[in-house]
Parts: C-alpha cells; sequence; structure tokens
C-alpha cells in the first residue's frame, strides 16, 4: 500500500549542521502496520570530517551513540571523522565499490576524461555491486542495527547518496515502508544538496585545472531513479524476492527482522 503524497511531502527532516550538507533522519516515513518510523533512531549522512564544535553539540543534544562508515581507506584518509565524544562507538563497513571510488572518479573528473554518461553508468553498476558483492557488509549492518544499545545511530559514506542510500532504503524496507517512501527518501538527496551541488558546478568554469563539464559533475553527485531501481532489479534477478535477498544475503529472519521493526517502529 502506497503512503499519501501528503504523508511524504515534508520528510525527510533534514538537520542543518555547519559540516555535513546531507544529513537527515529516518524518522517519520510511514509503514504498511499504520503506524511509522520512529524519530531519533536512525540518520543518514555525508562524511562527519568537518562537524564542528556545534554539531558536537548537536549530536550530544540528540544523543548519537554509534556512528556507522561505509567509507573505503583512502577516503577515511583523506577525510577522518572528527567525532569528539569517546563514548560514541564507530564501526567501520568498508563499501568498495568501483562506481563508489572516491578518488578515481576524482581524478576521473579534474582530467575530463569522464562525461554526465560516464557517471551515470558508474553509478549504476555500483549499485548492482551494493547487491551482488557487498551484501555481507549490508549484512553487518543490520546485526548493528539489532542491539538496542547502540541506537541512536548515524551512517554515512562520503556524500551519503549511494552507500547510504541503499542502506537507507534497505532499513525502511525492513521497517514496512512503501516502496514509494523509499524512492521519496533516496530521490530528496538532490533536493537536501541543491545548494551545495549548484555551488560546486558553478564553481568549475572558474577553475582551469578541471575539465569536466558542469553536467558530468552534476551527474556524479546527484541521485537518479534508475540508480536505486537498478538495485532491486539485481535482486529481484538473483534472489527472485525481497525477501529471500533479507533472509539469503542479509541474514535477516523473520525474527531479526521483528526484532528491527520493534526498535524502529512507532
Amino acid at each position: 500500500m502506497s503512503a499519501p503524497r501528503s504523508q511524504l511531502h515534508d520528510l525527510p527532516v533534514q538537520l542543518d549542521l555547519d559540516g555535513p550538507n546531507n544529513f537527515r533522519e529516518l524518522g517519520g516515513y510511514p509503514l504498511a502496520s499504520g503506524g511509522c518510523f520512529k524519530r531519533n533512531r536512525l540518520y543518514r549522512s555525508d562524511h562527519l570530517a568537518n562537524l564542528s564544535d556545534a554539531d558536537q553539540r548537536v549530536f550530544a543534544d540528540l544523543g548519537i551513540k554509534t556512528v556507522i562508515d561505509f567509507r573505503g581507506e583512502t577516503e577515511r584518509e583523506d577525510n577522518p571523522d572528527r567525532i569528539d565524544d569517546p563514548a560514541i562507538g564507530q564501526f567501520w563497513l568498508p563499501l568498495r565499490a568501483e562506481g563508489a571510488d572516491v578518488r578515481k572518479l576524482r581524478r576521473g573528473l579534474e582530467n575530463g576524461t569522464i562525461t554526465a554518461v560516464d557517471a551515470q553508468n558508474y553509478l549504476i553498476q555500483a549499485n548492482r555491486e551494493f547487491v551482488r558483492r557487498f551484501a555481507p557488509v549490508y549484512a553487518q549492518f543490520f546485526e548493528i542495527l539489532l542491539e538496542p544499545a547502540h541506537y541512536p545511530i548515524v551512517f554515512h559514506c562520503t556524500a551519503g547518496k549511494d552507500r547510504a542510500g541503499f542502506a537507507a532504503a534497505l532499513a525502511l524496507l525492513v521497517a514496512g515502508a512503501s516502496r514509494e517512501a523509499v524512492f521519496h527518501d533516496y530521490l530528496a538527496t538532490n533536493h537536501c544538496t541543491a545548494h551545495y551541488v549548484n555551488g560546486i558546478v558553478e564553481g568549475v568554469g572558474d577553475m582551469p585545472a578541471v575539465k569536466a563539464s558542469g553536467e558530468a559533475v552534476r551527474a556524479m553527485m546527484q541521485v537518479r531513479e534508475e540508480y536505486l531501481q537498478t538495485a532491486f532489479d539485481t535482486i529481484d534477478e538473483d534472489y527472485s524476492s525481497l525477501d529471500a535477498f533479507f533472509e539469503g544475503a542479509l541474514k535477516l529472519d523473520e525474527t531479526k527482522r521483528a526484532r528491527i521493526r520493534s526498535l524502529l517502529c512507532a
């Protein structure tokens, strides 16, 4: 059953932080059960390297207990998360999908060898890899979600849109959200980061060393429905159903899914 558009109109709730530009919570999405995704349970974000002192206080006010980082080694070296509170647990679950290789993609954009079409194809392939190569990483993600003491949780990658976007989609689906709500949240990245992305695209022309077109940069920094749909199509091809993917690839039997729903659903 699809959620009425009026219920999705004001979601997601984005937090205005100094550092991250794509920090938002999953709370509020309507569920098939008639309830909704609990507030202050799961937050998704881009990297946390630039958290300001004020942002650290926001984390304290939210009561954040856990940070999950999906980035690879070089991304973490380039932009290490700034988590000042030693009581916040940190989990590193690297997702090294070729289509999410930030250094490689940045070099390709800078030297002009990646076009807008190339960028789209990279991200389509990345979503296919999430299912075929990195299901064990997402299984680890759900093992963390099964522990009540870990909440509230922030999970992130570099831009907070692809690796974190698929994690958010899976969490919403396990909780009982509709596909419409899942795609609404996924595509909200383009709204939440519009000012930031527009600034980058507009600045490309002022950087002679960067050969990329504005269209290529925008394609790399945004999400499109077909990216996430590729992941779902791959699940259907390889597992025949979402339930089979949950059970076979993510090791989430009905008991575990019921436990996660009890933690995430109001």
